[in-house]
């Protein structure tokens, strides 16, 4: 039996033929046949007599029966000869399902999906188990149904598909199928022609790829996401491969530096940084870890060439590329430079401030101790000198902030050793008075500092001047501590002791200035004059 394929334009002109392109390029109907152009229409058959050049291209002098049918703007025919044409069935159906056909083993030992179908009707000839098995029709349903049957796309649309295939200018398809159950599958197929008594078929492989196309959907929706995220951010963002060239970058990335798109990718990360960031990537570069992001500052440069600072956030993709979320600080360094200018005039100053405060009060200080010296009257000079000690108590703390490089908070451990031990020398009772300090590191503001100066320096004083009268030798005890609560302050002499009363009747206002500023501490105290003086003081944070 001898067969051909046919696939020609409405004009006649020959687009393809199952056989060798060479013979029939260029060819049409009416060089092949007499009158076909006047017989062939929307579809059906006829007998066409064969001219010469069909003759020379397939040595066949026998007249043709066709069958035809209009696809679109295409015509299918199905060319045999008239001696076969009425065999065909039969002949074909004896041969495909004989036991002796080769491909029944290859089919029903196989679990892929196979099938066989023909062109010219779109009919399943031939149907494998796992067909069978996987659509949920019998064999017998499926060699009685076509391919129309099951996949949804219109009929034009698969027709063109298994004619491409029966030509074999088609040999891969993804199409929808649909199961006897009414669900829908993605199918991949794989097609190509086959000759049985000289007819031919298109022989299909079919996979079910449902999964795997929902996979890429979710991924393509994914990385669709992704790339809005990206192109839409706030901040430029630039991905390189390990040799520094820019493999993608988004809009942000595009307006920083002024360059399109397809400039950008042209580029190397050494094109858009300026000479000294470029030497400190290629060193940071080969240190990158996956995952691992790094904060580095560079300067990128403009098409313009104007450097622009950056602060990039850098990290490694994989073993081979590397983002990098870039952000311009320009405007941030310039801030920053500006307070820092700021801030360095205001501590010049309040250092001037603390210094010039220090030296009003160690003036007042040295008046103090001028007019003592003036007078021989013990009253008085004990007046004198205990306004002169707490001008200096004052006076220490301005004196101790001048010299630091922190204007705001003071040190206790180092101001009440000083205050201590300078009162102790100002009373000229080093000799006899021991003192044992031990202040644990703190600091407070200036407004904590300087009441807890003045309220040291009462307890020192009424200690020296009434614990420890004359010659008497003792010693003093002083504890600073801090808690959950804040700060504790425990203070303690060995020396004669003595109650409010009699500080009261001295005409001292010691007493009276410590309840003052404990108040203004909203501190808590306590006063215990057994064997000696024991005072504590609760200051709160």
């Amino acid at each position: 039996m001898n067969q051909w394929i046919i696939l020609h334009s409405l004009e006649g002109l020959i687009l393809a033929m199952n056989l060798p392109e060479a013979r029939w390029k260029g060819k049409t109907m009416e060089d092949l046949f007499d009158g076909a152009e006047a017989v062939i229409g929307e579809s059906g058959s006829a007998t066409l007599r064969c001219k010469p050049e069909f003759v020379s291209m397939t040595s066949i002098e026998s007249d043709m029966v066709a069958k035809w049918k209009r696809i679109q703007d295409q015509y299918w025919l199905e060319l045999t000869t008239a001696s076969d044409s009425e065999a065909y069935p039969e002949n074909l159906l004896k041969e495909l399902f004989s036991n002796d056909f080769p491909f029944r083993q290859v089919f029903e030992t196989n679990q892929a999906i196979k099938w066989i179908l023909d062109p010219e009707t779109g009919k399943i000839v031939y149907a494998n188990e796992a067909a069978s098995l996987f659509y949920g029709y019998s064999r017998e349903e499926l060699l009685s149904m076509k391919i129309t049957d099951i996949n949804i796309l219109s009929q034009e649309l698969v027709y063109e598909a298994v004619h491409g295939a029966a030509l074999e200018s088609r040999h891969y398809s993804l199409f929808k199928h649909r199961l006897k159950n009414g669900e829908i599958r993605e199918m991949e197929i794989y097609t190509g022609p086959i000759r049985l008594n000289d007819k031919v078929l298109v022989f299909s492989i079919l996979y079910d790829v449902t999964d795997r196309v929902e996979a890429v959907k979710k991924l393509e929706e994914s990385e669709k996401k992704y790339r809005s995220i990206v192109e839409n951010a706030s901040d430029a963002i630039v991905i390189t491969d390990r040799g520094a060239r820019l493999l993608e970058v988004n809009r942000r990335f595009e307006e920083l530096l002024n360059y399109s798109k397809e400039e950008l990718l042209s580029f190397t990360l050494e094109h858009v940084l300026d000479s000294n960031s470029w030497q400190e990537t290629l060193k940071i570069m080969p240190n990158l870890i996956v995952g691992k992001p790094v904060t580095l500052q560079r300067k990128f440069k403009s098409k313009e060439g104007i450097l622009i600072d950056c602060e990039v956030n850098a990290v490694l993709l994989d073993s081979d590329k590397a983002m990098g979320i870039v952000r311009d600080v320009t405007e941030r360094n310039r801030i920053t430079k500006e307070l820092e200018k700021s801030l360095a005039e205001k501590e010049v100053m309040l250092r001037e401030i603390h210094h010039r405060v220090k030296n009003n009060l160690q003036v007042i200080a040295s008046l103090l101790g001028l007019q003592y010296e003036n007078y021989e009257d013990p009253t008085l000079r004990s007046v004198l000198l205990e306004s002169e000690s707490r001008v200096k108590s004052m006076a220490l703390v301005h004196s101790d902030l001048y010299r630091s490089d922190n204007f705001t908070d003071v040190d206790l451990k180092n101001y009440f050793g000083s205050l201590s031990f300078n009162l102790i020398r100002t009373y000229e009772a080093s000799q006899r008075i021991m003192l044992d300090l031990e202040i644990l590191p703190s600091k407070v503001t200036v407004e904590k500092a300087i009441p807890l100066g003045l309220i040291l320096n009462e307890l020192l004083t009424n200690s020296i001047k009434y614990g420890f009268p004359g010659d008497h030798t003792g010693k003093i005890r002083i504890r600073l501590e801090t808690d959950e609560h804040g700060l504790l302050l425990k203070y303690e002499d060995n020396g004669f002791s003595y109650d409010r009363n009699f500080l009261e009747k001295s005409g001292s206002i010691g007493l009276q200035l410590i309840d003052i500023l404990t108040r203004q501490l909203r501190a808590k105290s306590d006063f215990k004059t057994d064997d000696g003086i024991k005072f504590t003081l609760r200051i709160p944070e």
